[in-house]
């Protein structure tokens, strides 16, 4: 009998190994690599476009190499006389044009954006959350750049995922010898690991450390199967070296990248706002003004 109820635990825990590991190889990678995209017809795109650029603004289009080589299509929205210009970073799961719509309460400065990965384009590229993504950033800083835009006349604007891509292209900037004029954060992820937990505990909630060992496996063959290293992709760790402004904004009811997450970042800038109630990317929002009215008084502060 004694044997019999040794043998149930062990038989319980390895069941729980094995299920773990099955779940973290075959199902939660895809659920990283592979978020689906908002379905945009031409038309619609070209809807957007028209409506951003209003009378005195206009797109061009061009091809960049991103990261890995993947080819990025960005889109400049170009004002009569630009004050500098400002890169758009959409969270997870979005695109170039769920994120642009801001380039309207900053009218005065030229507008950047694309998908990340160019994913709007090809699917079937995997998102890894910053670790190919980062250079996708410097990419649109470089044509920036060639454009004739000071460093210090660019400004990066990021949500969830793209404030988290753009600490770690800051920090890669920086290494280069550039000085960005600042960055615009709204809910930034602390790291990789810290992301797929929180994403995963809003499924699974208090049963969420059951699946501790399904996170790791699931990272480890994400990171084998898109080729890249996850510890590299610590928004915190970048943080704490980048020396440009970066002002951010926050909710304390967010689910997704929880405020002690945004408070860890903001310990090496402090300029948080924290917005009470306020849940996932809906901190701006929220905001007097909105969006606009706290990027310009950000804006304002800099001398830009």
């Amino acid at each position: 009998m004694r044997s019999r109820w040794i043998r149930l635990p062990l038989l319980v825990l390895a069941a729980w190994a094995v299920a773990s590991v099955a779940l973290g190889w075959w199902v939660l990678p895809g659920l990283l690599l592979n978020p689906p995209l908002p379905q945009r017809t031409e038309a619609q795109r070209a809807s957007i476009r028209q409506m951003l650029q209003g009378k005195d603004g206009s797109f061009t289009s061009v091809r960049v190499p991103g990261g890995q080589g993947a080819p990025l299509e960005l889109w400049h929205l170009r004002r009569a006389a630009p004050r500098g210009a400002v890169i758009y970073l959409h969270g997870f799961g979005d695109d170039v044009w769920g994120t642009l719509g801001r380039a309207r309460s900053l009218p005065e400065w030229d507008a950047v954006g694309f998908t990340f990965r160019g994913r709007d384009r090809n699917p079937s590229t995997p998102c890894t959350m910053g670790g190919w993504e980062r250079q996708d950033v410097v990419a649109a800083f470089r044509y920036l750049e060639a454009a004739g835009f000071p460093a210090e006349r660019i400004v990066i604007a990021g949500w969830s995922m793209g404030a988290g891509v753009g600490l770690l292209a800051l920090e890669d900037l920086e290494r280069e010898g550039k000085r960005p004029g600042g960055a615009l954060l709204e809910c930034p992820f602390q790291d990789l690991h810290r992301a797929a937990r929180d994403h995963i505990r809003g499924t699974l909630g208090h049963l969420e450390p059951l699946a501790t060992l399904a996170e790791r496996v699931a990272l480890w063959a994400s990171a084998r199967q898109a080729h890249f290293d996850p510890a590299s992709v610590s928004p915190l760790r970048s943080a704490e070296r980048i020396g440009c402004r970066i002002a951010l904004i926050t909710g304390d009811a967010d689910p997704e990248t929880p405020v002690d997450g945004v408070r860890g970042i903001a310990r090496f800038h402090p300029d948080l706002t924290i917005i009470h109630g306020a849940g996932h990317c809906e901190a701006s929002n929220r905001f007097e003004g909105g969006w606009g009215g706290w990027a310009q008084s950000r804006i304002k502060t800099w001398g830009l």
